[in-house]
């Protein structure tokens, strides 16, 4: 996914960074972060079943804290168009 990403001239995200909120909070460890832009990208694959739960309200605690979330699923990251086309977006770029 980085790798797609960089090819389409997008910036390389930071990797595997914890997130806290203004008070100091740990929201969570997200997979790709866009620190200045405050944009995460996480990848919710097939393994995730166990804690989708948990990844839904980490997720909902970074939305509530300001940052802009993508969600990547593997029909997602197949379609690599719609991928690039959502972080620009976020990116404002």
């Amino acid at each position: 996914m980085r790798f797609e990403l960089v090819c389409a001239g997008l910036p390389e995200p930071e990797l595997n960074v914890d997130v806290f909120d203004a008070a100091g909070r740990f929201l969570g460890c997200v997979d790709m972060l866009y620190r200045e832009e405050r944009v995460v990208i996480e990848y919710l694959g097939m393994l995730h079943g166990a804690s989708w739960a948990r990844d839904v309200e980490r997720l909902a605690a970074l939305r509530a804290a300001g940052w802009t979330v993508i969600e990547v699923t593997a029909p997602l990251l197949s379609d690599t168009v719609e991928l690039v086309r959502r972080v620009r977006v976020a990116l404002g770029r």
